[in-house]
């Protein structure tokens, strides 16, 4: 043999005698290691289903020179809280280990630096889950394949199964999913896409017909373990179209363009997060209604303050979870979260809704709320109204209503949904439109301003400002711990009534559920109409002094059930005689321009201005007075417009 042959023998034989070697190495290092990942895995799965216990097992480990075969089974682990209704049985995984530092499937995919392993898994078909296999015509539903580095480094790709079903006329067919990612163990950081192409259900011979398709799902991660123990980075999912049909009903809605992104981010203190929520067109039964988007943010929020408060509420998640819940919030987890609720505000976050839009051709809708927060000092020593104006540093709200976008909506669903011609559906939302605006003036939500309804709400230093009107904080705070059943002291309301009868729903105090004779007629006294009462047929009426109305006759009536008694309407008539009577014309002139009051000729060719109220649900006794007076202003309107405008 030539010298020069012997050498290069040599070479192969030690080359592949040190691959040989190395390839058993690694197979030795990754069963020694195999154990400590599984262990680890498990404890994470214990933390996050505390209810059920989620649990993975190695059944089934048998190493190989090159390879390693290996089955692990998924099941869940019942308890004493664990509900009835779980199903019992495990899911069975089959993974294939090919050993570093040069396994075949990598080569086969170009990664030609050394590597630990690459793994093929898939669910195993047993008895348990042969129906699965039956919707994927046999092919493992789950799949995927990961490329494993020295370093901790991996690269990854899954496939879920297409799935075609029909039953009764009825169908379901999922085109599957794929996901590509990657995974870094030392920087806790993870990377994936997900896509589903299509999903349509067809189910037009169900009791409740309906058919929907879905394209074009993604779902994006891109997250890494941050400074402070959370996750930070960007995810998001987004669906091209949606097109939905429900013959029986003759619904049809299409979305496109459907979004959802969240971001959180930090520095070396806070942490901040961005939600956005997004859709393009969205159209009902051929009626484009515009698309939308909202971005909420918080910001400024105390790094290792949300933390603490994270793992205190695991914790607390978990022992309710485990059937602990009897022994209530334990004083070292009050205290925890007392005291980081306090870093959390020192900070001064935010929270944001910046903006909150809906926009069509015609205009755009939106609103922009900021809410600035403040750590109120020694908050044991105060009462809940008091930590609730120092611990709110300012908050601006604008709202702006696109009155042209309101009218387009208007119309269409008039043309569409009633049967109304263009020119008939333009008037009847032009009416609404005045109608609209004039309440939101009437309200003091909002004022008249070009093309919009704008209203806007400032508070800062114990003081609200709504449109100009300033609300002390006192009266803006009181109905919302009102709401919450404590009183400014912070007391429970309605201690002192008796245990055995039920509490009632208590109502703010100048609520009417109902229009009381009383109070009318003291409000109508208070305000010099001299109101003198007369029976009714459906209940009492109130003859008022017609003052500068310029009615012959004004009165307010009480419509009352027979059987409660109680009066949930209320209508305030004014009546006009003149020798001229008003032209029908006029009549109908006002009632295109005025929505909350009608006009019409009696049997007596009088002109009549009336006004309906309801109380159902309530009706604040402010409001009714706002109401009334209105209501007159108009009439006196009314009394000049009729004048002016005699029959012809």
């Amino acid at each position: 043999m030539k010298k020069s042959v012997a050498i290069t023998l040599g070479v192969v034989i030690v080359g592949a005698g040190s691959w040989v070697g190395a390839t058993w190495y690694t197979g030795k290092r990754i069963e020694e290691s195999s154990q400590r990942h599984l262990a680890e895995a498990n404890e994470k799965l214990a933390k996050i289903t505390p209810l059920f216990g989620l649990r993975i097992d190695q059944l089934k480990y048998e190493r190989g020179l090159f390879s390693t075969q290996a089955r692990y089974g998924l099941s869940f682990v019942k308890s004493d809280s664990t509900p009835d209704d779980m199903p019992a049985g495990m899911v069975e995984f089959d993974a294939t280990i090919e050993h570093g530092p040069f396994p075949k499937s990598a080569l086969a995919r170009g990664a030609i630096a050394p590597k630990l392993a690459f793994v093929h898994s898939e669910i195993a078909k047993t008895d348990n889950i042969k129906e699965l296999f039956e919707l994927t015509n046999g092919v493992s539903p789950l799949a995927g394949d990961a490329v494993i580095s020295f370093g901790g480094f991996a690269t990854a790709s899954a496939t879920i199964a297409p799935v075609k079903v029909e039953h009764e006329g009825n169908a379901v067919d999922f085109s599957g999913m794929t996901v590509n990612g990657t995974f870094d163990r030392k920087l806790q950081a993870i990377t994936a896409n997900a896509l589903v192409e299509t999903l349509s259900v067809n189910g037009e011979k169900s009791d409740d017909p309906v058919k929907m398709t879905m394209s074009g799902l993604t779902m994006d991660v891109n997250s890494r373990m941050g400074k402070f123990g959370l996750s930070v980075g960007d995810s998001n999912i987004k669906v091209k179209r949606i097109d939905v049909v429900k013959p029986d009903e003759e619904v049809k809605v299409s979305l496109d363009n459907l979004g959802y992104g969240v971001k959180l981010s930090e520095d070396d203190k806070t942490i901040n997060a961005e939600a956005t929520y997004q859709t393009g067109d969205i159209v009902l039964n051929d009626v484009a209604l515009g698309n939308g988007q909202a971005v909420v943010k918080l910001a400024k929020l105390d790094g290792e303050a949300v933390k603490q408060l994270s793992d205190t509420y695991n914790q607390i998640v978990r022992q309710y979870m485990m059937g602990a819940s009897d022994e209530g919030l334990k004083d070292e987890q009050f205290d925890v979260l007392l005291d980081n609720a306090g870093k959390l505000l020192n900070g001064n976050p935010s929270f944001s809704i910046d903006p909150l839009s809906w926009k069509t051709a015609k205009g755009e809708s939106k609103l922009t709320f900021t809410l600035d927060l403040a750590n109120p000092p020694n908050v044991k020593e105060l009462t809940p109204q008091e930590i609730l104006v120092k611990a709110i540093k300012q908050i601006d709200a604008t709202l702006v209503i696109s009155k042209p976008m309101v009218r387009d909506l208007m119309v269409q669903y008039a043309i569409k949904k009633e049967g109304l011609d263009a020119t008939a559906a333009g008037a009847e939302a032009d009416e609404q439109m005045r109608s609209v605006s004039g309440m939101a003036e009437m309200f003091n939500v909002g004022k008249n301003d070009g093309d919009n309804i704008v209203g806007k709400f400032h508070f800062a230093d114990g003081m609200g400002d709504l449109n100009g009107q300033k609300i002390p904080a006192e009266e803006l705070f009181a109905g919302l711990l009102g709401a919450t059943g404590m009183d400014d002291e912070g007391e429970p309301e309605n201690m002192d009534m008796d245990p055995e009868e039920p509490a009632a729903a208590a109502a703010p105090a100048d609520l009417m559920q109902d229009f009381d004779f009383d109070t009318v007629n003291a409000m109508l006294s208070d305000m010099s109409y001299s109101p003198r009462k007369e029976d009714g047929e459906e209940g009492p009426v109130l003859i008022l002094a017609p003052a500068n109305t310029g009615a012959t006759d004004l009165r307010v009536e009480f419509l009352c059930n027979d059987f409660t008694e109680q009066c949930h309407d209320l209508v305030v008539t004014a009546t006009y005689s003149s020798k001229k009577p008003v032209s029908l014309k006029a009549i109908n002139a006002w009632n295109q321009e005025y929505r909350w009051t009608r006009a019409y000729l009696d049997d007596k060719n009088q002109a009549v201005l009336q006004m309906d109220m309801n109380s159902e649900g309530g009706i604040g006794k402010e409001n009714l007075q706002i109401m009334l007076n209105t209501f007159f202003s108009i009439a006196e309107d009314f009394s000049v417009a009729s004048k002016a405008a005699p029959a012809k």
